[in-house]
C-alpha cells in the first residue's frame, strides 16, 4: 500500500475550557446563552504513525488572560494525560501540526522537540511580529517563539501542501493571518480539521438550529438562514474568513457538518471518534 492511500483514524483530545456566550463566535444571536467552550487537539493514527495537531496551553496563561468567564483550565497536566489516556508520551508523537500559534493552540511546543512540526510561514512570521491589536489580546504569548525554537525540524509551509502520507495542509487565514487546515482521509471519508476558522460547526452551517453540548446534551439555539456563515469577535479579517471557509467547504467528503472538526466545538468534543 502506498504511504498516500492510506487511512487515518481521529480522535479528539480535550485540552482545557472556558465558558463563553455564543455570541463570541456566531455575531449576536443567543445573546444570553453561555457555554463550556472546550480547547481541543486531535491525534490522527494511521498504523504506523501518530500525529499531533495542536498543543492547548499553558496553567500560568490563564492569569493574564480576560476573556469572557474563563475556568482555570487548560495545562501542560491535562496534555499529557490526555496523551496518557490513549497510551502516549510525548515522545511517542511522531509529527506536529499547528492549525495556528494562538495562546490556547501552541503552549506546550517545546514538549515535542524531536517531532516534525508544521506552520504556515505567515502565521510564524505574524507570531514574531504581531500587530498592535493582536498584543492587545494577547493572541501570541511572549514565550511562544522560545519554545517553538527548541524544536529540531520545523517546517514552514508556505501555501498549500500535501504530504506522502496521505494528509493535506492548506492555508485558511481569517481568525490568523496564517491559518492552516488539515485534511485527513479515514475509512468513512475526508474530515477537515478546521483550527479556529472556524471555530465551531455553527459557524459554518450558519442554520443549524441544535447544538450539543460536552456532555451528550442537546440544546435548541437560534439559527440564521440569511447567513450562509458566522463569524465572531475573534475573527481578524472577515472577506479571508469567508473565503476559506468556501474553500474548506469544497475540500470535504460533503459539505455536510459531520466532516468538519473545529477547535472549538462542543459536538466534536463529545463524540471524541471520528474515521
Amino acid at each position: 500500500m502506498k504511504l498516500a492511500d492510506e487511512k487515518w483514524n481521529i480522535t479528539s483530545l480535550c485540552l482545557g475550557q472556558m465558558t463563553l456566550p455564543r455570541t463570541a463566535f456566531s455575531g449576536e444571536l443567543d445573546p444570553d446563552l453561555k457555554i463550556d467552550i472546550p480547547i481541543l487537539g486531535f491525534l490522527l493514527r494511521n498504523g504506523r504513525e501518530t500525529v499531533l495537531v495542536d498543543t492547548g496551553m499553558r496553567a500560568e496563561y490563564f492569569e493574564q488572560m480576560a476573556i469572557g468567564d474563563v475556568k482555570p483550565r487548560g495545562s501542560t497536566e491535562i496534555l499529557l494525560h490526555a496523551l496518557e489516556q490513549e497510551g502516549l508520551k510525548p515522545e511517542d508523537i511522531d509529527t506536529v501540526i499547528y492549525t495556528h500559534l494562538h495562546y490556547d493552540h501552541s503552549g506546550n511546543a517545546d514538549l515535542f522537540p524531536d517531532a516534525v512540526t508544521y506552520v504556515q510561514k505567515t502565521e510564524y512570521d505574524n507570531m514574531l511580529n504581531p500587530y498592535p491589536f493582536q498584543q492587545a489580546r494577547m493572541d501570541y504569548f511572549p514565550d511562544t517563539p522560545g519554545r517553538l525554537a527548541r524544536i529540531k525540524r520545523l517546517i514552514l509551509v508556505d501555501g498549500d501542501l500535501k504530504l506522502s502520507n496521505g494528509l493535506e495542509l492548506y492555508l485558511t487565514p481569517g481568525h490568523s493571518r496564517g491559518g492552516q487546515t488539515i485534511v485527513v482521509p479515514t475509512p468513512k471519508g475526508r474530515f477537515v480539521l478546521t483550527g479556529d476558522n472556524p471555530a465551531t460547526r455553527y459557524c459554518i452551517f450558519a442554520d443549524m438550529n441544535r447544538m450539543t453540548l460536552m456532555d451528550g446534551t442537546v440544546l435548541e439555539i437560534t439559527p440564521d438562514h440569511t447567513v450562509p456563515h458566522l463569524t465572531g469577535r475573534f475573527t481578524t479579517d472577515h472577506f479571508s474568513f469567508y473565503d476559506s471557509v468556501r474553500k474548506q467547504l469544497a475540500l470535504a467528503e460533503k459539505p455536510e457538518p459531520q466532516y468538519f472538526l473545529p477547535s472549538h466545538d462542543t459536538e466534536v468534543a463529545y463524540l471524541h471518534h471520528f474515521g
